[in-house]
């Protein structure tokens, strides 16, 4: 590696627990509303069992970061979550689940029958390091598969607690990392069934005003719709987030699937779940709008003109009879190919295969009235299309608003499913405009703002903390963890002024801040 190139080692090494708190000052000034608060993160951290070394970032066992700020010093905790996948990795000194780019290797600690099952059936891990989302009065992490776990974060042990299966609870094989709560106080998920007819399922859990515990809740589940694969027999969409407005729930199908064919395959070679995937653009991604109050799936078919992979849509909101989607999107799931460790860990970094902020919009209402092959978009200075390619078909292609280079979107939370106007995001380690970045980008004018320190500073995903006072949608502060990859020198979190992305307080800390997918700050 050449002495002027960035050493990103880093970011990809095991974290340490901390037995204490690392207590550090402020320096700065923050808000009188931001001056108690926690701000809670959730990701892979561990990555070496003694002599074994998992394949891919993702893979890392989960830790939890608390950042907790008392006036003018905030503290750091992380502990791991201690999942099975976890303390029988521990135990084994090797994965005896298996996880998204390592394959499961035989548990000492079963018997030959418990082993010769799970050859043929395999456990989905509970190695929830993706996402933490609020039921009731009680926090949850969770990942993509069946399994999330609730998580004591006022504990100064930051206590793992029960784990709950979506199999059990709504028949349903897997979940999305990202639930999401209207303003009814309704929490929404998108799940999967393998086992009953490859389908996907919506299901909402009603809020409760008596005080019903989130085990309650739970109880109260209702599957809103159900839709069929529209991939044919045997192939079921990968999905990771999903949108929603007052009406209508959007779930995007693309055509990164997971074969019946490959996992059998992958069951008796002993591969891992991304052996299981397959990129099949031919297949095109589709579009599917559910009625929240009845539950009915629009039929009118809403394909796109071009595959596309992604992990996160940034917002959906419905404007002169048009859903507006705008999404973080890539031409293929190739990124995922650039974050196995043999490659990070020798600073190969995939410069190619970037996200950028893609913007789809639908035309509402009924087809047959649609005019054929003319561009249906009516939002002014908008260059996506959409056009009625059959009698009952809308084929897009959207209007690109990013260069691109970066991920992790976030909007104020009050905006879910509404107008917006602004995103933030941080950029991506890759070499792009946006690297060593917090960013804030104008979806009307396509302008940017960035934030950033030097070369060495790669962040985290910023979150945004509304005034609780504001007016403006961008009246906040976005909190940041972020790592130092320069020797010798400390990891930070930063409070950046949402208004004009310049930095307004900063917090220091000896103890290494893990690497981190997805947080929520908690108000105290």
């Amino acid at each position: 590696m050449p002495e002027s190139e960035t050493d990103l080692t880093k970011l990809f090494q095991s974290s340490e627990e901390l037995d204490e708190p690392e207590i550090s000052s402020i320096l700065g000034t923050l808000p009188e509303w931001l001056k108690y608060g926690k701000f809670i993160r959730v990701g892979p951290g561990l990555f070496d069992l003694g002599n074994f070394t998992l394949n891919h970032w993702l893979d890392g066992y989960a830790i939890v970061s608390k950042f907790e700020i008392h006036g003018d010093k905030v503290s750091l905790h992380k502990k791991y979550l201690q999942s099975d996948a976890y303390k029988r990795a521990i135990a084994a000194q090797k994965p005896v689940i298996t996880e998204f780019g390592t394959k499961a290797y035989p548990d000492p600690n079963k018997g030959l029958l418990s082993r010769l099952v799970s050859s043929i059936m395999p456990e989905m891990t509970d190695n929830d390091s993706s996402n933490i989302f609020k039921l009731g009065k009680d926090y949850f992490v969770c990942n993509d598969s069946c399994f999330f776990r609730k998580f004591d974060f006022d504990s100064n042990n930051l206590i793992t607690g029960d784990k709950y299966d979506s199999q059990r609870l709504f028949g349903l094989n897997g979940l999305s990392a990202h639930p999401l709560t209207d303003e009814n106080g309704d929490m929404y998920n998108i799940g999967f069934s393998a086992l009953t007819g490859l389908k996907f399922s919506v299901i909402r859990i009603p809020s409760s005003d008596s005080g019903k515990s989130s085990k309650e809740m739970l109880k109260e589940a209702k599957v809103v719709c159900n839709i069929a694969s529209s991939y044919g027999p045997g192939c079921v969409s990968y999905v990771h987030s999903f949108g929603m407005t007052s009406k209508y729930i959007l779930f995007i199908e693309q055509p990164y699937v997971a074969s019946i064919s490959a996992i059998a395959s992958a069951l008796i070679k002993g591969h891992s779940v991304k052996d299981w995937l397959e990129w099949r653009p031919n297949l095109k991604n589709r579009f599917h709008l559910i009625h929240k109050d009845t539950g009915k799936l629009i039929k009118t078919e809403i394909i796109s003109e071009e595959p596309f992979f992604f992990l996160h849509i940034v917002n959906c909101y419905v404007e002169n009879d048009q859903m507006i989607v705008d999404v973080m999107a890539l031409d293929d799931p190739g990124i995922l190919d650039g974050m196995f460790l043999c490659k990070l860990r020798r600073n190969m970094i995939e410069d190619n295969a970037q996200p950028s902020g893609r913007r789809f919009v639908i035309p509402l209402g009924s087809t047959k009235e649609m005019p054929m092959n003319s561009n249906l978009v009516k939002l002014e200075g908008s260059r996506a299309t959409a056009l009625r390619t059959g009698s009952n078909c809308v084929t897009l292609s959207p209007d690109v608003f990013t260069e691109p280079g970066c991920e992790m979107p976030v909007i104020n939370k009050k905006y879910i499913g509404k107008k917006h106007t602004y995103f933030y995001a941080n950029g991506t380690i890759a070499k792009n405009t946006f690297r060593n970045s917090v960013c804030k980008i104008n979806v009307s004018d396509r302008s940017c703002i960035f934030w950033r320190d030097n070369e060495y500073i790669f962040p985290g995903e910023p979150v945004f903390i509304s005034n609780p006072d504001g007016r403006d949608e961008d009246d906040g502060v976005l909190i940041a963890a972020m790592s130092n990859v320069q020797k010798g020198e400390n990891d930070i979190l930063v409070f950046i002024d949402a208004r004009s992305m310049k930095e307004v307080a900063r917090a220091s800390f000896r103890a290494h801040i893990p690497g981190a997918l997805h947080g929520i700050f908690v108000e105290s």
